[in-house]
């Protein structure tokens, strides 16, 4: 009886599903977020014939390269029955497809880095029952890809040292000095140059990440991510290093930044966010 009781309160007191994008909730929408065609097509650094990104290569969205070559992809979310035309620079035919990698060698030898490529998208979608209007049926977006063989790093050409005022995500009331040092010559506690020592950190006094951890990188204009195998080569066990991920956004030139550490070990996993202005 008491059962049947905390059943009926339930159905009647109880929230109910409001997802409309949910099939199994009651205000569900076939229709919900498919009125409008997306545009948005993604670029990223090519692969160059290697296998694409692992999936904690998740970067931030960029439109200028440093590398010649660029991956290209379709927007998310469109129906399967979308087409897609590109207009790639001057390039004297279109390209069909949801995806492909172009090289821009030829052009930056021909006509020079620091410049500008037009990307041009078409987007053709019968119409359906969603679509809000007609003209949601052929949609055009350009955007232009910035091509520079200036590069992001939190320490200039020329300098050794760089200072950053800022603060730790969980503390945002504490302002914080973070200290980057680049040992280019000699070594460092038996470590081969060049080492990024990091001061100011809640990780430790001078943070650094050993050679002998096997890392992996990628990386775009502004974020750049590495992750640490530190169960290979002894790494944690010689070094008690346990920095799983290192992260880099840059989010105004190297004026600003965002700089993560991961943290992952038997007894937790943690995270530190710093971010933080350039100090002159």
């Amino acid at each position: 009886m008491l059962f049947a009781f905390v059943l009926n309160s339930c159905k009647e007191d109880c929230p109910t599903c409001q997802d409309p994008s949910n099939p199994d909730c009651e205000n569900y929408d076939p229709c919900y977020g498919k009125d409008t065609i997306n545009t948005i097509f993604k670029v990223r650094p090519g692969d160059r014939g290697f296998g694409p990104p692992e999936e904690w290569c998740d970067l931030i969205a960029c439109d200028t390269f440093n590398a010649s070559s660029v991956r290209f992809d379709i927007p998310d979310g469109n129906p399967e029955n979308s087409t897609y035309e590109w207009q790639i620079g001057s390039e004297a035919e279109t390209r069909k497809g949801k995806g492909f990698e172009v090289d821009f060698s030829d052009y930056l030898r021909d006509y020079g880095w620091e410049t500008w490529i037009p990307i041009t998208l078409t987007v053709r979608t019968p119409m359906n029952e969603c679509l809000k209007s007609q003209e949601e049926t052929v949609k055009t977006v350009t955007r232009e890809l910035f091509f520079t063989e200036n590069r992001l790093w939190i320490i200039k050409e020329g300098e050794t040292t760089a200072f950053y005022k800022g603060y730790f995500s969980d503390k945002p009331e504490e302002e914080v000095l973070v200290t980057f040092v680049l040992i280019n010559s000699g070594s460092f506690r038996n470590e081969n140059p060049p080492v990024l020592l990091e001061i100011g950190t809640p990780l430790a006094d001078t943070f650094y990440r050993p050679g002998n951890c096997i890392s992996d990188y990628c990386g775009n204009f502004r974020h750049i991510k590495q992750t640490v195998y530190t169960h290979l080569n002894n790494c944690r066990e010689k070094y008690a290093f346990d920095v799983k991920e290192n992260e880099w956004i840059f989010l105004n030139g190297t004026q600003r930044i965002k700089r993560t550490w991961l943290v992952e070990n038997s007894a937790y996993i943690r995270k530190y966010e710093f971010i933080g202005e350039r100090v002159e």
